[in-house]
């Protein structure tokens, strides 16, 4: 039920993505028959270093990095991440998008980014398979 109520916030921003065709180079993943994709990324907000990520940081880099590579639409919470340690803050990204090699690279260079930028912050990445319906 979730996923499909993440897809439909989101189908508003991505009514030309569905249409994608996969690009030459394509390979399968373990969905390969599914045009599209749910990634979930959530960022902790507090850092290995100990410096954190303030609400002003968090919203540029949304802004500079993400918005940049994803500009058709997502969807971002706020969240806790809870733990053996206890409980932390974090943010939710839920981004639509076709299942290819250059979203799977924007995906990573995010990742990467946000380790960078903040201290070795902690990114948790889920995909699934959906399909996405007007």
């Amino acid at each position: 039920m979730r996923i499909r109520l993440s897809a439909a916030f989101l189908l508003l921003g991505l009514a030309g993505a569905a249409a994608q065709a996969p690009a030459p180079g394509w390979q399968a993943t373990p969905w390969a028959d599914s045009v599209m994709l749910q990634s979930e990324l959530r960022f902790d907000l507090e850092s290995p270093d100990g410096t954190g990520v303030s609400d002003q940081q968090w919203a540029r880099f949304l802004t500079d990095t993400i918005l940049t590579r994803f500009p058709d639409g997502l969807t971002v919470l706020n969240a806790e991440s809870v733990g053996k340690a206890g409980t932390a803050g974090a943010r939710l990204v839920m981004i639509v998008h076709p299942n290819t090699p250059d979203a799977a690279t924007k995906l990573g260079e995010i990742r990467a980014a946000f380790a960078q930028r903040f201290g070795g912050a902690k990114v948790f990445h889920l995909d699934f398979p959906v399909r996405v319906t007007n």
